[in-house]
């Protein structure tokens, strides 16, 4: 399980691949947020809530959306969602910094959608939660539960015809997996320490 210094220097050493920012649609942005003792940190994850044609309709996910047009960068946007989503005010000081950008897919197919993961720090107090009506819930993880090989699972699902296994991790009464869990696996890679779960599996189109 990384502790803080851990990842503070995996992230001195990590140089993120970062296109130029258009505020439109096809920019998203996500904030991975950090509190905790140095050595026992937890994440914030929210549970969208469910909603009627949106292909992430109830998935665990961390706060953050898609771009509005008057927001500067792709921090921006993940700082003004996990305001609106969560009810907590990220500032410069909370930020340890920017993940590589990725392609946002959908059953293996690209969407055209950029997200965009930033990393906070919030201090030793976890702090409270107060989601708003997108969102069903909202969880401090431990980062131990993620590195447990224990909650280790996968999801099957059928699409197009095609059965597809899917790397996740138990969390209560729901996995982990998808987009949010592809993000977590970035960031296991940047601190070279990989996530005890499958992360190659046939079909999966990472």
């Amino acid at each position: 399980m990384p502790t803080l210094a851990e990842i503070q220097r995996a992230l001195e050493r990590h140089t993120p691949h970062i296109r130029p920012f258009a505020a439109d649609p096809s920019r998203a942005a996500v904030a991975m947020i950090l509190a905790g003792p140095p050595a026992d940190l937890s994440l914030v994850f929210i549970r969208r809530a469910e909603r009627e044609g949106d292909p992430w309709s109830g998935h665990y996910a961390f706060p953050g959306g898609r771009a509005h047009a008057d927001d500067p960068t792709p921090q921006a946007v993940a700082e003004r969602e996990t305001w609106e989503e969560v009810g907590l005010r990220l500032r410069p000081g909370h930020l340890l910094g920017p993940l590589s950008e990725m392609p946002v897919r959908l059953g293996g197919v690209d969407t055209g959608m950029v997200l965009s993961p930033f990393l906070y720090y919030l201090g030793e107090r976890h702090a409270p939660l107060a989601p708003n009506g997108e969102v069903a819930a909202a969880y401090w993880v431990p980062l131990a539960h993620l590195w447990d090989g224990g909650n280790s699972t996968h999801l099957e699902l059928e699409r197009n015809q095609t059965h597809m296994l899917y790397p996740a991790i138990r969390y209560r009464d729901y996995v982990i997996w998808g987009l949010t869990f592809r993000v977590l696996t970035l960031f296991s890679d940047i601190l070279d320490d990989p996530l005890p779960h499958l992360e190659e599996i046939p079909g999966l189109g990472r």
